[in-house]
C-alpha cells in the first residue's frame, strides 16, 4: 500500500506524462504543452505570482525559459521538478495565511 506522500508523488509524475503527450507524443514538456499544464493545474500559482504589468503568458514563458536549464526548448522531467518545486513552495507559504486565522501550523519562515 503506498503512503500519502508515493500517492502524490505518482500523481506528480502521472500529471507530467498527460501533458507531455498532448502535442507531440514524447516525454518532454514543449511550450504548449507547458503553458496548457500551468493553466489548468496551477491558476492560484500564477494568480498569486504573476508580476504586475506582465501578462500571465509572458510569465508562463519567462518561468518555462528559466526551467530549461540545457536551453533545448523543452522540459525534461527533473526541469518540471523544479518547476513544481516553486509551486510547491508557494502553496506551503499560502498555508501560513498571515491575517487571519489560518489552517497552517502557526508560525513564519
Amino acid at each position: 500500500m503506498s503512503t500519502s506522500l508515493e500517492q502524490c508523488l505518482n500523481c506528480v509524475v502521472d500529471i507530467y506524462h498527460y501533458y507531455c503527450t498532448l502535442d507531440p507524443v514524447d516525454d518532454y514538456l514543449h511550450l504548449n504543452e507547458f503553458r496548457a499544464f500551468m493553466r489548468q493545474q496551477a491558476p492560484s500559482f500564477l494568480w498569486r505570482t504573476t508580476p504586475p504589468n506582465m501578462h500571465v503568458d509572458q510569465y508562463i514563458q519567462r518561468i518555462f525559459r528559466n526551467a530549461d536549464r540545457n536551453q533545448n526548448g523543452y522540459l525534461h522531467f527533473t526541469e518540471f521538478a523544479s518547476v513544481i518545486s516553486s509551486i510547491l513552495d508557494d502553496a506551503h507559504n499560502s498555508s501560513h495565511d498571515y491575517g487571519q486565522k489560518s489552517s497552517g501550523h502557526g508560525h513564519r519562515h
